[in-house]
């Protein structure tokens, strides 16, 4: 079974970039970007293609794609490899043990319920969960954008922040434009294809592949137009086509507390006591071999969120148990108005694989 390997990851990236504009990293750097940077460009730009896995890549574009021929190494994502943990571990270069944001559905004892990381909905509505924004108040951290922006010009380009880009015609305008503007600068740019109409499509759909040549087109475009730039792209996470389950139609609906949260393949189950010592036994009549189940210490102890000090909502993030997947299965808690084809945040090479990809100009 593959395991992350945070020495050698997207957040070893960020550390990186740290050590180059003069801050302390948290985590060791990625030796290939260590001497990438030494070259001293002008610009330096990270760019995220949500869900753009070793595997995406590969099945969606021929060998000799652009960006297929300047993949320099294929690097882990993080557990659970999933935009929440991955792109905060981006943005700050600590592991999800650190930053504590685990995946779309956290539990929060302060409310009693499960919210939504990126909204703060109460999961499966469009309430607010509380007054308060529960995330940014029990799991705010400092970005690398706060860091290295002490000490050089920083820029965010993305659908959330002051550069906005809903396309990647709109990202690439961007990028070709503040590259072009005087002075040393680090920007961050996210986009967040391929992993919608992979969820939507599936790995290996035409539509899917039609837009990644598209994309392969834009990026090979703007990479002429650039001038002392180093430009690494890689991604969050990687896909994997799945089967979805309901869990309300299964006996385990029975079980739990509380609806299962964190991720569809990263399960948090809350159960009740009468029924503890039996989940591995129902799981494996229901789901057959899909899963690794963990106790909730165990899951702890795996190793699986990294190292560091462990922030205080992980614990409560967890479970009494967690399921992780490991076949082609996803859960959802209800039917949802979804039929989604491909999902992440399981523990197998497709998911947590992904590509570096350098451009220097």
């Amino acid at each position: 079974m593959p395991f992350p390997d945070y020495n050698n990851s997207i957040m070893s990236i960020s550390n990186a970039l740290l050590k180059h504009y003069g801050a302390v990293p948290y985590h060791a750097t990625l030796p290939l970007v260590d001497e990438l940077l030494k070259k001293q460009y002008k610009n330096v730009v990270l760019l995220i293609l949500d869900g753009m896995g070793v595997n995406v890549l590969e099945k969606t574009l021929p060998c000799d794609a652009f960006l297929r021929k300047h993949v320099k190494a294929k690097i882990s994502s993080v557990y659970p490899c999933t935009t929440t943990a991955a792109l905060t571990s981006i943005l700050s270069g600590k592991t999800p043990w650190e930053h504590g944001w685990l995946g779309w559905s956290c539990y929060f004892g302060e409310v009693d319920k499960c919210v939504d990381l990126f909204s703060n909905k109460e999961s499966g509505t469009d309430l607010p969960a509380a007054d308060e924004n529960l995330p940014y108040t029990y799991l705010s951290y400092e970005s690398i954008l706060q860091t290295i922006g002490r000490s050089v010009r920083t820029c965010n380009v993305s659908p959330f922040s002051e550069y906005y880009a809903n396309t990647l015609e709109d990202v690439c305008a961007h990028l070709q434009k503040l590259c072009d503007e005087d002075g040393r600068k680090f920007i961050y740019a996210y986009h967040y294809q391929p992993d919608a109409d992979v969820h939507d499509f599936g790995v290996e759909a035409p539509c899917v592949r039609e837009r990644m040549l598209a994309y392969d087109s834009q990026l090979e475009a703007l990479a002429h137009l650039l001038q002392d730039t180093l430009l690494l792209i890689t991604a969050d996470h990687g896909m994997k086509d799945i089967t979805r389950k309901c869990v309300q139609d299964t006996p385990i609906e029975s079980a739990l507390v509380r609806h299962i949260c964190v991720e569809p393949r990263c399960c948090s189950l809350y159960v009740k006591e009468e029924y503890k010592e039996n989940i591995p036994e129902m799981f494996a009549d229901t789901f057959g071999d899909a899963f690794q189940l963990y106790t909730h210490d165990a899951f702890l102890q795996s190793g699986l969120l990294g190292e560091g000090i462990m922030h205080p909502k992980v614990d409560e993030f967890i479970g009494d148990w967690v399921a992780v997947a490991t076949g082609d299965m996803a859960l959802w808690y209800k039917n949802k108005n979804n039929d989604f084809k491909a999902a992440h945040a399981g523990l197998t090479d497709e998911e947590l694989m992904v590509p570096l990809i350098v451009i220097e100009k």
